[in-house]
């Protein structure tokens, strides 16, 4: 299963597709669903260097969307670089909170149920913070 994200650096907000793989064409549907998902304004994509962003197609895409899009690409082996690895990070850890997934479609599931509720804010005067609107380790 692979899940492609894209964070608003400045107001926190996630938007996630769920795929079982990751290639081109799924990524280009998520990037649609980004645009459709902002509207306004220009966008600024940090993509890592995953082979399916580097598609003939992708580049096409791109190109297409060239005035309102602009990619930064990240340096080869450097996930420390984009914040959203953090986030990554944190549904992780929050998935394995004291459970253990023995089928794919409880984890896609469950994965969606707190990527549906994570706020994600890097500009705090004080710290970072990835917080969910609900605790999902807490029992209900």
């Amino acid at each position: 299963m692979r899940v492609f994200g894209a964070l608003d650096y400045g107001a926190g907000d996630l938007a996630t597709a769920l795929a079982p793989t990751g290639d081109a064409a799924r990524f280009r549907a998520f990037l649609d669903q980004v645009l459709a998902r902002w509207p306004n304004g220009n966008l600024v994509l940090v993509l890592d260097n995953a082979s399916y962003h580097k598609t003939a197609a992708l580049r096409a895409w791109f190109a297409d969307h060239a005035a309102r899009v602009t990619v930064l690409w990240l340096p080869t082996y450097s996930p420390q670089l984009n914040l959203i690895e953090r986030v990554w990070r944190f549904v992780k850890g929050t998935l394995a909170c004291h459970r253990f997934w023995d089928d794919l479609e409880g984890l896609a599931a469950a994965a969606r149920a707190v990527l549906d509720r994570v706020h994600a804010t890097f500009h705090a005067p004080t710290h970072p913070r990835i917080t969910l609107r609900q605790d999902f380790c807490q029992s209900t």
